[in-house]
């Protein structure tokens, strides 16, 4: 387990620069990131703010944004993802709002368990 902690900070920089491309990169890049969070979060805990949604984000890569940033939520960074999630409370996509609205539930939930 120690052996790995080098290996996750260098592993982060790629993932992140990744989500600056074109948005079908962009959402590959996000999906293999979903996988890599759900095992080991700790790989992009500081790193929740590259997964806010921009306003000219395809909804499909909105979409996986929101999801990955529920498994980064925390103690520590909850002010600002419920802040964000407010904003998209906002949005004129309605399935994009019901799922936000839905990931504000989640957090919830989620911290509770903790």
């Amino acid at each position: 387990q120690e052996a790995l902690k080098p290996l996750y900070k260098k592993m982060a920089p790629p993932l992140v620069t990744l989500l600056s491309s074109e948005p079908e990169i962009q959402y590959v890049a996000l999906r293999n990131i979903n996988l890599i969070v759900q095992k080991r979060a700790k790989i992009l805990e500081h790193e929740i703010k590259v997964f806010f949604c921009k306003y000219n984000d395809p909804i499909y890569v909105k979409m996986e944004k929101l999801e990955i940033m529920i498994k980064l939520t925390q103690e520590r960074n909850i002010e600002q993802v419920l802040m964000e999630l407010k904003e998209y409370a906002t949005e004129v996509d309605v399935d994009f709002v019901r799922r936000s609205v839905r990931a504000i539930g989640r957090c919830a939930i989620k911290l509770e368990k903790t």
